[in-house]
């Protein structure tokens, strides 16, 4: 029913009298006495989509918690109510795929998808909850029986809508009233027999997406390290061991969770823009390669080398990292817990200082992963690696490498290069021309073509806290925020921001701390270029305190374009 955002009216109060009446009718309704509205003030509107039209009706948080459709008596609750009121309806279990893959993104739930035994109550013509195996008592869809689902004992080879879904969470209807209310926590999960199943491989689809998410919110395991997030108030207490402790674990960052690393990188690269950026946030004038025992890069790169993380080659100082371990030979890396990255606090006194009276702000962070698309399959179980999966550059980096070593590709005439076998071949040429297609090239150069032509890129946003902006993630290169300043015709000068609402940034609440922050006047619209998303345009040219406001909003400024088109362009003599 709310497959797109469904126009809505202006919300108002019912009265006390009403109320009680549509309560009355959802206790009739639902057969629970005991169910009551979650507040005093209930408000109600009309919406319209493209085949119906109907009521809402909301709470004091303009929450929706039922609504109804026009010349129809039947009130379905929504989701948030179900999540609150557990046995207010009878519920169709279902995979746990089936629920986030089909039901969710817009699919009536077919009768294959269903897990039995089945409640007596779930015959035809039934108002439902649908929820996974995985978590029974959250339900994701409320809809409509459509079948006698007590008669069946297996549904393997039956076909058939079982049930028909009116409204799902995150659908349009929950985005237009912008509820933030998040599913509970899931609660024992149901077994269902082997011959009932799905695939594994899509049943632990979300399971494996959550795992390749570092977790940087601290947990139970993370007490074993240092408590990373306040450490920089002890710094003046550190001693040699803790310095010695921090560059470790950024190693170990670097290896298991920066995308942007890979070898061949020599030495001052490898520090510079890999071990320093992996800090915790601390002060480097505190922290650096000077005050840990090894004092020079060279000698904290052969230590790491004897220890058999790093593969070194090059003689003195002039060293370049050339392999490093992976999670399968060591247990230190595959056991590590990741932390959230300050990156580089300081490299000047000045900088120091001022990062010490101006504490940093809490910033969001993004993880970039791959999906594999279903050409990559045969090329995905060469390489030990399941094909339901979404991966990090590193990993698949690591897969290819082992692969190369395994099957012995590296070129005898240049160690920098390796010679494609068949299916290499396929995996890097697949998006080259014919005529382009290669088959040798240099290692350096190989994930970038196998990611190019086998996965499509995919990202995750999470908080300051370290929790998901949102739940999945989302297909896509991480989002930009678009700030132009320009001079509207009769000389007004205006800036204009665009693209925020990816971070869940409310244009309301934005006009609003724009309005204050700016001491001008907002305006809320649409952008008239493609795509049309929205748009709070300000009065006066305020590029640089809108980019101060989104950083406090949590929004890094390379996440941010400013184009300040006022600028007047130097002509070409």
């Amino acid at each position: 029913m709310f497959k797109k955002d469904p126009q809505i009216k202006a919300l108002s109060n019912l009265k006390n009298s009403e109320r009680k009446r549509i309560q009355s009718q959802c206790q009739t309704q639902t057969g629970l006495t005991s169910y009551v509205f979650p507040s005093q003030v209930v408000k109600q509107t009309t919406f319209k989509t493209q085949f119906t039209a109907g009521t809402v009706f909301t709470d004091e948080a303009n929450v929706p918690i039922w609504f109804k459709e026009k010349f129809i008596d039947l009130l379905f609750p929504t989701v948030y109510t179900c999540w609150n009121w557990p046995d207010l309806l009878p519920v169709v279990l279902a995979h746990e795929y089936v629920v986030e893959e089909k039901v969710v993104k817009g699919a009536n739930l077919m009768l294959p998808g269903t897990v039995p035994p089945f409640d007596p109550r779930c015959v035809r013509y039934q108002m439902v909850g649908v929820a996974s195996t995985r978590s029974p008592n959250i339900v994701k869809a409320v809809g409509i029986v459509q079948l006698d689902l007590p008669a069946y004992s297996r549904v393997i080879g039956e076909t058939g809508v079982a049930v028909e879904i009116v409204h799902v969470f995150d659908d349009g209807l929950c985005k237009t009233f912008k509820a933030k209310v998040e599913p509970p926590e899931p609660g024992v999960s149901v077994e269902s027999d082997s011959d009932e199943q799905v695939s594994e491989s899509e049943l632990d689809t979300e399971e494996q997406v959550q795992s390749e998410t570092p977790k940087t919110d601290p947990t139970p395991g993370a007490d074993l390290a240092t408590d990373l997030e306040n450490v920089a108030e002890q710094l003046a207490q550190l001693h040699t061991e803790d310095v010695d402790h921090f560059f470790t674990r950024s190693l170990y960052y670097t290896l298991t969770q920066d995308a942007n690393f890979s070898v061949p990188v020599t030495s001052s690269n490898f520090v510079s823009n890999h071990i320093l950026r992996n800090l915790p946030s601390v002060d480097l004038q505190q922290v650096n390669i000077k005050k840990t025992s090894w004092r020079k890069t060279a000698k904290f790169l052969k230590h790491f080398e004897k220890e058999g993380f790093l593969k070194l080659k090059g003689k003195g100082d002039d060293l370049v990292v050339v392999g490093v371990a992976t999670k399968a030979s060591k247990p230190e890396l595959a056991n590590f817990v990741p932390y959230r990255v300050g990156g580089m606090a300081g490299g000047s006194h000045s900088g120091a200082k001022q990062s010490q009276d101006q504490p940093q702000r809490p910033m969001m962070t993004a993880v970039t992963l791959y999906k594999p698309i279903s050409s990559a399959k045969d090329f995905l179980r060469a390489l030990d690696l399941k094909i339901d999966h979404l991966f990090t550059q590193q990993e698949l980096k690591t897969g290819v490498d082992r692969y190369i070593a395994e099957k012995k590709l590296m070129s005898p005439d240049n160690r920098a290069a390796v010679r494609l076998d068949d299916l290499l071949y396929t995996a890097v040429n697949r998006a080259a021309k014919k005529e382009n297609a290669v088959r040798t090239i240099p290692r350096a150069q190989i994930i970038a073509a196998i990611l190019k032509g086998n996965f499509s890129e995919h990202f995750v946003i999470l908080k300051p806290d370290g929790s998901p902006l949102f739940k999945n993630p989302l297909k896509g290169s991480i989002p930009t925020v678009e700030i132009v300043t320009e001079m509207k015709i009769g000389r007004k000068v205006v800036t204009k921001v665009s693209n925020f609402e990816k971070f869940q940034i409310d244009e309301q609440e934005l006009a609003e701390m724009l309005r204050k922050k700016c001491s001008g006047s907002t305006t809320i619209g649409e952008k008239t270029t493609s795509p049309k998303t929205l748009e709070v345009t300000v009065q006066g040219p305020h590029g640089p305190a809108v980019i101060d406001l989104l950083n406090d909003q949590g929004i890094p400024t390379k996440w941010i374009n400013f184009v300040n088109k006022l600028k007047k362009t130097k002509k070409r003599s």
